[in-house]
């Protein structure tokens, strides 16, 4: 038994060498290495116990991978759930969270490559990129907003 718990242990650490996750998904993991789920599940609590997996700390890493591309709430959400972290976590790691305009409006003007006065469907079309990428129609909305009023003020 301890040599079985030892051996799930063993690699358990050792798939988190390779890529950090949650314990959802390192457990799952270790069921498609052939670990029994008790002894699993063992590992996987040993690591919380010991501080080396720690769902939150891990969520907040991904959080701010996906800010910094440039992700917005709607995106990083299905992206913390694809990392099989818990719907209250994962709430509670977007809770305050906030887009980044700057980087929105980046985005808006890369698009227009210096159009003044975009048609309809380029507008549209920007707008649907920033929606895949995760952000609101209010958001969107007011990115293109502060883009439009920054070009004004410059004129």
């Amino acid at each position: 038994m301890k040599d079985k718990r030892e051996k799930a242990l063993s690699v358990a650490a050792n798939v988190l060498t390779y890529k950090n996750r949650s314990a959802a998904a390192l457990y799952d993991r270790l069921i498609e290495k052939e670990i029994e789920e008790e002894d699993a599940a063992y590992a996987v609590g040993r690591l919380i116990e010991l501080g080396f997996l720690n769902d939150e700390e891990y969520g907040r890493t991904v959080v701010e991978q996906c800010r910094a591309k440039g992700w917005g709430k709607i995106r990083i959400r299905q992206e913390l759930k694809k990392k099989q972290l818990d719907d209250e976590l994962i709430e509670m790691l977007l809770e305050d969270f906030e887009p980044d305009y700057e980087k929105m409006k980046k985005m808006i003007a890369s698009k227009l490559k210096g159009e003044r006065e975009p048609d309809r469907a380029l507008v549209a079309k920007i707008g649907a990129s920033l929606a895949r990428k995760g952000f609101s129609w209010e958001q969107i909305r007011r990115a293109l907003s502060e883009y439009t009023d920054e070009l004004e003020e410059m004129e």
